[in-house]
């Protein structure tokens, strides 16, 4: 079927099933054009994965059993690749998706509250908020190791090289986990403290690294502040409140291909968008469960190809949403 961009392009919907042999596999159906509210940059609505009744599971269905869910409270997420791993600390396990719709989930009980993911060099890095742990697992999954145990309510993480951030939430603070062989670990550094001045906290949750930055979602202090990955301080902005620009509850970060920065709020149900020097963009989303709505969207992450997967956590879902060139007289702006 060929796509016909009216504003800001046609949509499709992907969504995973299960067949009665236990295989998912990828369907795909056409749902009605949709634009967004005048903005810059455009975005499309992509694709959705999430559960949904089982159409194949013959036998199951005579059971009267029911189908088994992908997410239950999805949270973080991360791409590998062109597949995505996704925390899900409703059902206590990490999921890993793949373009051919394969799953791969984490052992019973080797996590109970998984919040935040990062997929680095040596490995996928998941923060336990529950367990107060940061693991080093493999990309199918199986752990490698323990990289933090102690920890009061770490979640968003993200690497830089052989580096490892992670907001310890409950300490109001941001620890450097450093990775070098044989893979031992150890908090090298920490940044910040309980406060709200410049590099300062007030239970921090989401991170995302660009380049040479380290973003912090400053969830209580309702902001968004730039540090350099050395710890420096850069930039901040943000403020409490509900209008499009501001950010009452800051869920998660990604930063894109045309490097803006993208911040879900969970208490607005809402997705807003910045240029690095916090100069605001534009905002999307409102309460629900349909197409470009959201019932407490949580971590996102950003593809080199333009991709962003937005975690909808309480409709038990993602969404992936693309970055669309505006188009010139001239050709492509």
């Amino acid at each position: 079927m060929s796509r016909r961009l009216l504003r800001y392009g046609a949509l499709t919907l992907l969504v995973l099933t299960a067949g009665c042999s236990g295989q998912r596999r990828v369907e795909r159906r056409a749902i009605s054009a949709w634009q967004w509210p005048p903005g810059d940059p455009r975005v499309e609505l992509e694709e959705i994965i999430e559960n949904r009744r089982d159409a194949g599971g013959f036998w199951r269905r005579i059971a009267g059993a029911p189908a088994p869910a992908i997410f239950y409270r999805p949270y973080g997420a991360a791409w590998d690749g062109n597949a995505l791993v996704v925390t899900d600390p409703g059902a206590g396990r990490v999921v890993r998706l793949d373009r051919l719709g394969r799953i791969t989930t984490t052992a019973p009980d080797l996590v109970a509250g998984p919040i935040g993911v990062a997929v680095c060099p040596a490995g996928v890095v998941v923060s336990d908020s529950r367990r107060g742990e940061v693991l080093l697992l493999s990309r199918e999954l199986k752990l490698i190791r323990r990289l933090a145990e102690g920890l009061h309510r770490p979640t968003g993480v993200a690497c830089a090289g052989s580096a490892v951030f992670v907001a310890e939430t409950g300490r109001h603070r941001i620890l450097e986990l450093a990775i070098a062989p044989p893979l031992t670990a150890s908090a090298a550094s920490s940044m910040g403290r309980r406060g709200d001045g410049k590099g300062e906290f007030n239970f921090p949750t989401a991170l995302t690294v660009a380049g040479e930055d380290l973003w912090v979602g400053d969830t209580l202090n309702f902001r968004v502040q730039r540090l350099a990955i050395s710890g420096e301080f850069v930039t901040t902005f943000g403020a409490l409140g509900d209008a499009p620009g501001e950010m009452p509850r800051i869920k998660g970060l990604a930063v894109d291909s045309m490097g803006q920065l993208w911040i879900s709020d969970g208490q607005t149900d809402r997705i807003s968008l910045y240029r690095s020097d916090g100069t605001f963009l534009m905002s999307f989303g409102a309460s629900g469960s349909g197409d470009g709505e959201f019932s407490f969207p949580a971590g996102m992450a950003a593809h080199p190809d333009g991709r962003v997967a937005i975690v909808d956590s309480l409709n038990r879902r993602m969404a992936v949403y693309r970055l669309v060139e505006r188009q010139a007289a001239g050709g492509v702006q």
